[in-house]
């Protein structure tokens, strides 16, 4: 998106002559693909599943579970997330001892229906919900997770509903924010830029205000989708009496939650969350957490 703005700005300002170089990098974006039955991440086991969103809709998603399990994160991705590229994330979210469920939004990949701010909003809670009531998940062990687009996904439900705790990983602060970082003011002299109504009304500022739960704030130094001072006025701006930033230098868009500084703090926020699971074990035996 971004070599398309400038390129767009280019050849509205330009007055003199001038070669743009476009090398192989900036044509090819390949991504390794998983399937679950290419997936061989050693001691996880993965179930290929669909849930009910609503009576006539039901999206795909992946559940991931491993022995001594402390939690499960519900992840929401950002707007080019879909299942069978998310490698790096079912790696990621299940460094620690924690199950996963992964979801294609409504419209991706094997999911039905059709896109919507709505449908999106509606959907989130309703897996949350299919989570915790039909597959028995404590919510004092459900952490939610959200990339860019799906951190105001993660948001909704940790306002919404009860949760251990919440990362949000290049976080936007409101859609107007966002399109104003993507495209340049100089570009916006030439081209009217009209938000939907209904992406208007998408602000974190207000929802990360009414945090209760320790969060966990991550944005890339580098990041030219969202801006990373967006997340530090979240970070800022965020009821949680726990909370924490963290810029990962040299940090971009993706990739984020790979590395090791970010696994470190994603382990923390685990143990923080999940405090008291060793004595509860020993007062009343296995949670259903523990024996998924």
């Amino acid at each position: 998106m971004r070599l398309v703005l400038l390129l767009v700005c280019s050849s509205l300002v330009l007055t003199a002559c001038s070669a743009i170089s476009i090398g192989e990098q900036d044509v090819f974006f390949p991504k390794p693909s998983v399937t679950p039955q290419t997936f061989d991440l050693e001691g996880v086991r993965l179930a290929d599943t669909t849930i009910g969103v609503t009576d006539s809709v039901d999206v795909n998603a992946w559940h991931l579970t491993q022995p001594e399990a402390q939690a499960t994160v519900l992840f929401f991705g950002g707007n080019g997330f879909y299942l069978v590229q998310s490698r790096g994330y079912l790696r990621a979210l299940t460094g620690p001892p924690v199950n996963a469920l992964l979801w294609d939004y409504r419209g991706y990949g094997r999911s039905e229906g059709e896109p919507s701010v709505t449908a999106f909003r509606q959907d989130a809670i309703a897996v949350y919900d299919h989570l915790v009531e039909s597959r028995g998940v404590d919510p004092d062990r459900l952490i939610v997770w959200g990339h860019s687009l799906g951190s105001f996904l993660a948001a909704r439900v940790a306002t919404e509903r009860d949760v251990a705790g919440i990362v949000l990983e290049n976080p936007a602060t409101t859609v107007d924010d966002w399109v104003g970082h993507l495209i340049p003011w100089y570009v916006r002299l030439f081209l009217g830029v009209d938000v939907d109504p209904a992406l208007r009304t998408e602000s974190n500022v207000e929802q990360v205000r009414a945090l209760e739960v320790p969060l966990l704030m991550v944005a890339g130094a580098e990041d030219n989708v969202t801006d990373p001072a967006m997340a530090r006025l979240l970070h800022r701006e965020a009821g949680s009496q726990e909370k924490r930033l963290l810029v990962v230098e040299d940090g971009g868009h993706n990739g984020l939650a790979e590395t090791d500084t970010v696994q470190a703090a994603y382990h923390d926020l685990v143990e923080q969350a999940t405090p008291a699971l060793e004595s509860e074990l020993g007062a009343r035996g296995p949670t259903p957490e523990t024996q998924r």
